[in-house]
Formats: structure tokens, sequence, C-alpha cells
């Protein structure tokens, strides 16, 4: 799904080592320019993130000017969150994330004593619906 929408600022977190540790740091921002085009916007000491703009997003067109050879974060996008326990996908991505059990676990809330609200929000928390 090209929408553009993870072009238009790409973060990346980083761990606690490349953060603080200047030197670390400094090459990652340096790789990330280098290699991939990453011009450095912003950084969330909270949360360790740092926002980049992409050189290779054209804005007009909303597409990658070098989609066959794109970033490795960017060609990974959003499989490289699916590890996370509540992966928080771009409202425009058009892939959603549901547990591979998705349709058993649909099955047993079917079967459970559940009101009709209850199912519901489960099935919202748990991410069923893909």
């Amino acid at each position: 799904h090209r929408s553009g929408a993870c072009c238009e600022a790409p973060a990346i977190a980083v761990g606690r080592v490349t953060w603080s540790m200047a030197s670390a740091r400094r090459l990652f921002l340096a790789w990330q320019r280098r290699v991939n085009g990453f011009e450095l916007v912003s950084a969330d000491a909270d949360s360790g993130v740092f926002v980049f703009r992409c050189s290779h997003f054209d804005r007009a067109t909303r597409s990658c000017d070098s989609y066959d050879s794109r970033p490795g974060v960017c060609r990974d996008y959003p499989r490289n969150l699916m590890w996370q326990p509540n992966p928080e996908l771009l409202p425009a991505c058009g892939y959603r994330a549901s547990p591979p059990n998705a349709a058993g676990l649909r099955a047993a809330l079917e079967k459970a004593g559940l009101t009709l609200e209850q199912r519901e929000a489960l099935r919202k928390g748990l991410r069923l619906d893909g």
C-alpha cells in the first residue's frame, strides 16, 4: 500500500545506548543521513525516538523517488512493528495488526457468556477484526 504516510516523517526508536552515548548517536544519525537519505527533524528523549525528513519522498506525488531501492526501515514497514504487543500503525496504512489465532479467539468469544458490548470491546482490544 503506497499511501506515503510513513514517508512523511519516518520515526525510528533507538535503544538507551544509542540515545545516551554521543558517539553512538552521531554514528546512527550519520548512517541515516548517508545511507537512507534521512535528515533529522526532531528527537524525543522521553520515548527515545528520532524523527526524520526523507530526501527521497516527493511531497507532490506522495511517493518515493527510489522505491525499488528504498531503505530497509521503509521496505519493512509495518512488518518491523509487528513484534510489539500493541503496534500503532499510521491511519492511512493499508495493513492491520491481527493475531495469528484471531479466528479461534473470535469463536471462543462467541461461546463465552459475554454481553454484546463486552464481546465487541474484546474484539477491538485484541484486534480480532484485522
